[in-house]
């Protein structure tokens, strides 16, 4: 059972919400609890099944209600105060800090360490842990074994097939990634020693960022180099990455597993393998930006104390674990990373690899005036203007915007 301390009962020792332990006492139980769920279909239905599983034992009938997770994260600030939002609803950890700062997400106390740091750290804000993760996401290597037998375990066996492979006359390429993005070029930025903001025992000093660096500057260089010797075109996107992939032109492909159905249907699941991202000169595996989707306890709600019952009944290794078969999600609980089921599926295996190898997204509000800044700075780089220059701009741009936030 997971135990979901301070605010959350523990589903064995019962514990009154927002207070202490109750030996033997517990509220009454509500005739029903309101879930807003993603609006995908798989995960609809795996929630639906781990529901009825919630209703069968508690006799609570829970209501699911279908809308995009950003939606909701807009409007649970309408709906909540008026009376007519859940008592769950389904958000992107790096809304986090947004959601603390106008008071639309309880906190929740501390978590048992079966959740991943990375999941723990995420879901942190100022100190207070809001929400529990279900779902975690990064990417890592997508590789088609008819062009690649063997995944490239560095970043120079990557180069070496990249250079083998690309043949731009024929639409040909050893290796493809948005390089203009900040979100796949993180790995290149961080990983020679560059970092977005400074972390601190409290979370982020946002007035402290590390993407000029010495080490933030060597990485850009060098992912310069591939759009200079042709193996990455310089303005690529997701639809001539992917649509080349699919095509059978491309061997390995830095990409999400949410790519897995749609590149096993074009060249064949036999084909295809995934793999963590390569280790970099200092022998580490290159870091990836984690996200994670967690189910977020509304402040509004009258039923806490057992909206928390469900929202770490749904957790659970069992229920956890049937979203991931159906919904296809990888789950943010350490041993279920580490169980069989998922290491050894040759498709998601790399990408559970590399959720612990990578960090997680800042979900302070700063982190908002990053992206288009930093995306500029790398579309230009790869178009062959200075990278040191065009980083310290983005920057500089990065301190102007932070400065005026809230004005």
């Amino acid at each position: 059972m997971t135990t979901l301390a301070a605010c959350a009962p523990d589903r064995d020792e019962e514990t009154e919400a927002g207070g202490e332990v109750s030996e033997g006492e517990e509220p009454d139980k509500p005739d029903s609890l309101h879930v807003w769920v993603n609006e995908e279909d798989d995960q609809i239905a795996a929630v639906q099944t781990i529901v009825e599983r919630y209703e069968e034992e508690t006799g609570i009938e829970v209501q699911l209600t279908s809308m995009d997770m950003f939606d909701q994260v807009e409007n649970i600030a309408l709906d909540g105060p008026a009376g007519s939002g859940p008592d769950i609803y389904f958000a992107p950890h790096d809304h986090t800090g947004n959601l603390a700062v106008q008071n639309l997400a309880e906190h929740n106390g501390e978590y048992e360490d079966r959740f991943t740091e990375e999941s723990i750290q995420g879901m942190t804000y100022d100190g207070e842990v809001y929400g529990v993760p279900l779902v975690s996401e990064t990417y890592g290597l997508l590789y088609n074994t008819e062009l690649v037998p063997e995944a490239p375990t560095t970043i120079d066996e990557l180069e070496a097939i990249a250079e083998e492979l690309t043949d731009t006359s024929q639409d040909e390429f050893g290796f493809l990634m948005e390089h203009n993005n900040m979100y796949f070029a993180y790995p290149f930025l961080t990983g020679f020693g560059g970092y977005i903001f400074a972390e601190t025992d409290g979370g982020y000093d946002t007035s402290d960022i590390g993407l000029a660096n010495e080490g933030a500057i060597e990485g850009v260089e060098r992912m310069q180099t591939w759009s200079e010797n042709g193996w990455i075109p310089p303005s690529i996107d997701p639809e001539i990455q992917d649509g080349l992939f699919t095509d059978g032109n491309v061997g390995v492909s830095l990409t999400g597993p949410w790519n897995i159905p749609s590149y096993s249907s074009a060249i064949g699941e036999e084909n295809l393998r995934s793999a963590p991202l390569p280790e970099l000169p200092n022998g580490e595996v290159a870091p990836s930006l984690i996200g994670f989707k967690s189910w977020i306890l509304s402040p509004f709600s009258e039923e806490k104390y057992w909206a928390q019952d469900l929202m770490i009944f749904m957790t659970e290794d069992e229920n956890n674990m049937e979203y991931y078969r159906v919904a296809g999600e990888m789950p943010a609980v350490t041993h279920l990373l580490e169980d069989p089921e998922i290491a050894d599926d040759e498709l998601m295996q790399g990408f559970a690899e590399q959720i612990l190898n990578g960090s997680p997204m800042p979900n302070v509000p700063e982190m908002n005036q990053v992206w288009e800044p930093i995306g500029d700075a790398l579309q230009f780089s790869a178009q062959g203007e200075d990278s040191e220059e065009v980083l310290e701009e983005a920057v500089d741009l990065i301190h102007e915007n932070i400065a005026t936030m809230g004005n």
